[in-house]
């Protein structure tokens, strides 16, 4: 594997129609965002090894070549162990471990999955695109330059008709069966919002909410509970807990749904395949991780 991270990263393209520098750049995946920071020095961006601004004019043919840089902050390093499942320049798949939180709080300062990456690679831009609470094991993706995230931040949010993007995200999650058994397979449709004014906690609101959609899939079902395979067609905070806990099956070890931690200490749900196209490369990438072991030992030791 090739561990780091470069702050700097040039990127290469052949104009193939007319227009402007910017024009091709946002043709190809680069916000607004990181072409206004190209607009602040001369010389990120070159039209046939001449510096320009990305706002100049380009002809079919021309060999554009930006480079990417990114200041990074000074970051407290933190020894904790990273199960690395794929990497390279412009992007790294990490098994993300139950104990660990992917954003750096005032709960977890100095403790967060970004200072255990500065213990790999040093000081570097964090760029996370698929968050996972910190009591949900699995597999995220971390982008390595602005260019990627903005990619692939993209194709993980749903358009404005709610179709589907080109992240596509599996889970595992073991749920309580308290007034029914839950069987078959189906949708839920509800948009989640903040009720009552308290931050912490998600639920389905009838107004001020974000659409959401859960698929879900039962793999296994006993008189106590159910082994959900679930796919997400949204991406919002706490999705999947909520709207487990919402059709009356909230997850194992999460009672700030309403479910319980008799069998287990943490919301029972893990990441558990993820597929996409590389940002840069187009390849199809597909990765898949097992169910950890305190999930594990749920669905040995109680029928």
């Amino acid at each position: 594997m090739w561990y780091g991270c470069d702050m700097e990263r040039i990127f290469e393209y052949i104009a193939t129609e007319d227009g402007s520098v910017e024009s091709l750049l946002k043709s190809k995946g680069y916000s607004s965002r990181i072409c206004n920071l190209l607009k602040k020095e001369l010389g990120l961006v070159c039209v046939n090894d001449k510096p320009v601004f990305v706002v100049e004019k380009i002809k079919v043919g021309d060999k554009i070549k930006v480079k990417l840089k990114e200041n990074p902050p000074k970051i407290v390093p933190f020894n904790h162990n990273i199960d690395f499942v794929y990497e390279d320049k412009d992007i790294a798949v990490i098994n993300k471990s139950a104990d660990i939180a992917v954003i750096a709080t005032n709960a977890h300062y100095g403790k967060s999955l970004m200072n255990a990456l500065a213990n790999v690679w040093g000081d570097f831009v964090y760029h996370p695109v698929n968050r996972l609470d910190k009591g949900t094991s699995g597999l995220m993706i971390v982008a390595k330059n602005a260019l990627s995230h903005s990619i692939l931040s993209a194709n993980i949010a749903e358009d404005k008709n709610n179709n589907e993007k080109n992240v596509q995200r599996e889970y595992l999650a073991l749920v309580h069966n308290k007034d029914n058994i839950l069987t078959g397979k189906g949708e839920i449709i509800g948009d989640i919002g903040i009720p009552n004014g308290n931050s912490l906690v998600r639920g389905v609101v009838t107004e001020g909410g974000k659409f959401a959609k859960t698929y879900y899939e039962v793999v296994i079902s006993t008189s106590n509970y159910s082994l959900v395979k679930i796919k997400l067609a949204t991406g919002r905070t706490h999705q999947i807990r909520v709207h487990m806990s919402y059709i009356g099956h909230p997850l194992l070890g999460d009672d700030l749904y309403g479910g319980s931690k008799q069998l287990i200490e943490r919301p029972a749900l893990h990441s558990q395949k993820i597929a996409f196209c590389h940002p840069i490369t187009n390849e199809q990438m597909e990765f898949t991780s097992s169910l950890p072991k305190d999930m594990e030992d749920v669905l040995v030791n109680v029928k």
